[in-house]
């Protein structure tokens, strides 16, 4: 546990970045956005996070939706973008694009399982081809002086499992860190995560940092990973929409501190917070967005089920706030635990998520 301690309180560099917690927010599509990633930020000790994954032609057309998935401000940092792209100029441009408008960091998708994206020759699907993915992410790299990373699973299938060998290739052309989700594209998000696959991409590079994924629900279960896959840093999907505190809890054990659990304020507050930040970038339009969100804070408050239901029916800022006056009085009253089975998100780049 001292040797563990020591790594989770030393800073990790990837590329120029001087990152100071190994505990990232990994993408998760829907949730992750500018909103979310600033209340985790006010916790505390989120080291780094990644964007939703974005279509690199949409980007650079700047459509609508991909201009608001890559959304930040001065309190939105370190972060970097995820893209994807199954044509190299797409992705080349949309790097540069973000280049240009002082983006710090460039996060390559090979970890997509959406059918959609696998067809058009991205996500998942680019791990098939240990040659033609390192040409695509070197010519990104050649492109930019960002740091380049990548996010993938361990392979298509059981019988597929490059990403030992991928890490190993990216380190030689000078990919600045990758991520592995410990699933493989035939599993999607179901099965068990595969740490032995993780610990074999660890050992398959030289110093290039080796970032795992997946099943990360509480603190216990990054410390574990960490210990039994040698990883450099932990990426955390659902367990930090499971748990937004989980970044603080394991920067209290960073620091030899008992983790604080919320109280039912600091709960109410994240609530609210969550919402204004929504509305201040989204309008109006804000009151749809946020109805995802229902069902678990339903049961992370504790609130009656009458409650959670107009959570996501509400169509006014002042309905809202009349809620959370309701919601503040009712707190605790409902038995429940928030499992995972209520975060529903798409397998893939979101329209009118």
């Amino acid at each position: 546990m001292t040797e563990l301690r020591d790594k989770i309180q030393t800073g990790l560099r990837i590329g120029n970045r001087e990152l100071s917690s190994r505990f990232f927010l990994a993408p998760l599509a829907g949730y992750t956005h500018l909103a979310f990633r600033v209340m985790l930020r006010r916790l505390g000790g989120l080291g780094m996070a990644t964007t939703d994954l974005v279509q690199s032609q949409m980007l650079v057309s700047e459509t609508r939706k991909s201009l608001e998935l890559v959304a930040t401000c001065p309190e939105d940092n370190p972060l970097s973008v995820q893209i994807y792209s199954g044509v190299i100029p797409q992705l080349v441009a949309a790097a540069k694009w973000l280049e240009d408008r002082g983006y710090e960091g460039i996060d390559i998708n090979m970890g997509c399982p959406m059918a959609k994206v696998n067809g058009s020759g991205g996500g998942a699907r680019l791990m098939c081809n240990t040659s033609g993915a390192t040409e695509m992410v070197g010519r990104v790299i050649d492109a930019v002086q960002l740091p380049v990373t990548v996010k993938m699973r361990l392979g298509w299938d059981s019988d597929q499992l490059t990403a030992p060998e991928l890490a190993a290739a990216f380190e030689n052309i000078g990919v600045a860190a990758v991520t592995v989700h410990g699933r493989t594209r035939q599993q999607g998000f179901g099965g068990n995560v595969n740490r032995s696959g993780i610990r074999e991409t660890v050992q398959a590079v030289k110093s290039m940092p080796i970032i795992a994924n997946g099943d990360v629900r509480t603190p216990e279960d990054a410390l574990s990973m960490l210990a039994e896959t040698g990883c450099a840093a932990v990426a955390i999907g659902r367990g930090a929409m499971l748990d937004p505190w989980i970044f603080r809890k394991l920067q209290d054990i960073e620091t030899g501190q008992k983790s604080r659990e919320p109280t039912a304020d600091e709960q109410v507050a994240f609530l609210s917070d969550h919402f204004t930040l929504m509305a201040e970038q989204h309008g109006d339009y804000s009151c749809l967005l946020f109805r995802k969100f229902a069902a678990w804070y339903g049961a992370t408050l504790g609130i009656p089920e009458y409650l959670e239901d107009r959570l996501r029916r509400f169509e006014s800022e002042s309905e809202f706030r009349q809620l959370v006056t309701e919601i503040r009085q009712r707190h605790g009253e409902r038995e429940s635990t928030v499992a995972t089975a209520l975060i529903k998100v798409p397998n893939g780049p979101v329209e009118h998520w």
